[in-house]
């Protein structure tokens, strides 16, 4: 979106955001007016300066504000906005998700609009700059750039309906688990680093699959998933997670993929990782359909410096990332870097990241990053 709709741009957010808390606060009996306390603005930024051995180096900004509003002790609404430069010196902005959350009792949130798909764990909770551990994202997802790895998907968000329950199980853990209907995913164009033109061995044009939200649906099928995983308290969770929908404009060809993620966390360590299925349906040589399969996996781990006892050390951390995509522009990717807290929400990381592809050009990616969560 350029410069000349941002005004526009912000002001559609913000209208779509005081329509729900008109709507809401009708039924929660609440005055129309809302009060600072039920208000709070948070969010994250950052600066980037990449060196990569086949694009021109580059420097990027962005600024992310995140608006959370309290319209009752049952509703709260949410929504977020990304503020950055492309590629011509223009301001965009987009919303990242606008949604509205209704908790139906102790255990149980429903949550509706447009928001964050529940499926694995980095999408969700760990892509802010200031809480992924380091500068790029893993090589299986496309989200602010990912070289010249081709990813699996991006990071997912979509609108719909999505119930949440988390069940205490005392001693023995929390299950935690998300069920969701949403618009789905669609054929054709190209969103958040999603592959183009991408042709197999046999000379067939791989399909193309793309997640980007947008208003209504390109056929009568809507997608539906969720994630159900356990944390066996107080270091280990382990989540699987399931996504299904037609994403051809006549409603006949099917994408589905899982995600089966695993996150340990140590008192100066932890290890985290994805594994992910993708399966999408297409034409072959004869015009029948058959099954084009794409995986990958990612595995971090993160240690601390602190460990060893001196206090010059304590903000440091070090952190190594192996990402794998198997066929149709496989590859694989090394990532090595070292934080310095300067504080518990301001990071400046140095990453050194090396992708070795199938075919294609390899490529190694120098980063420095200076991230903040407010």
């Amino acid at each position: 979106m350029k410069l000349k709709t941002l005004n526009a741009a912000v002001a559609s957010a913000l209208l779509f955001t005081t329509g729900l808390i008109t709507a809401s606060s009708t039924y929660a009996n609440e005055s129309s007016g809302l009060d600072v306390g039920r208000m709070t603005l948070a969010g994250y930024g950052d600066v980037t300066y990449a060196d990569a051995d086949n694009t021109n180096n580059n420097v990027v900004s962005r600024f992310v504000p995140i608006f959370l509003f309290q319209l009752s002790e049952k509703i709260h609404i949410e929504s977020e906005l990304e503020f950055s430069i492309d590629d011509n010196g223009e301001t965009v902005v987009e919303m990242e998700y606008a949604d509205l959350h209704y908790f139906l009792n102790d255990n149980t949130v429903i949550t509706a609009g447009k928001f964050l798909l529940p499926f694995g764990q980095f999408g969700q909770n760990l892509h802010p700059s200031w809480i992924n551990k380091l500068p790029a994202v893993p090589g299986i997802y496309g989200h602010g750039g990912n070289g010249s790895m081709t990813p699996l998907i991006p990071v997912l968000n979509d609108t719909g309906v999505n119930i949440r329950n988390t069940w205490n199980l005392g001693k023995a853990g929390r299950l935690f688990t998300d069920f969701y209907v949403v618009s789905g995913p669609r054929q054709e164009g190209v969103a958040h680093g999603a592959s183009e033109d991408v042709v197999t061995e046999e000379g067939i044009e791989f399909p193309e699959v793309e997640f980007e939200a947008k208003k209504g649906d390109n056929n009568g099928s809507m997608a539906v998933g969720g994630r159900i995983a356990y944390a066996f308290l107080p270091q280990w969770e382990v989540g699987f997670s399931y996504y299904t929908g037609a994403y051809s404009d006549d409603g006949d060809l099917n994408y589905t993929m899982t995600n089966v993620d695993i996150n340990w966390a140590g008192t100066y360590s932890s290890v985290r990782g994805e594994m992910i299925t993708t399966t999408r349906e297409g034409e072959d040589a004869s015009g029948g359909v058959q099954d084009f399969d794409r995986n990958g996996w990612y595995v971090q781990g993160v240690w601390q410096a602190r460990q060893l006892g001196k206090v010059w050390l304590n903000p440091v951390e070090l952190v190594v990332r192996h990402s794998a995509i198997s066929k149709y522009e496989g590859g694989d990717r090394n990532t090595l870097g070292i934080n310095y807290w300067l504080e518990p929400s301001a990071v400046l990381k140095v990453a050194y990241e090396d992708t070795s592809l199938d075919s294609g050009l390899n490529d190694n990616r120098l980063f420095m990053q200076l991230a903040f969560g407010f």
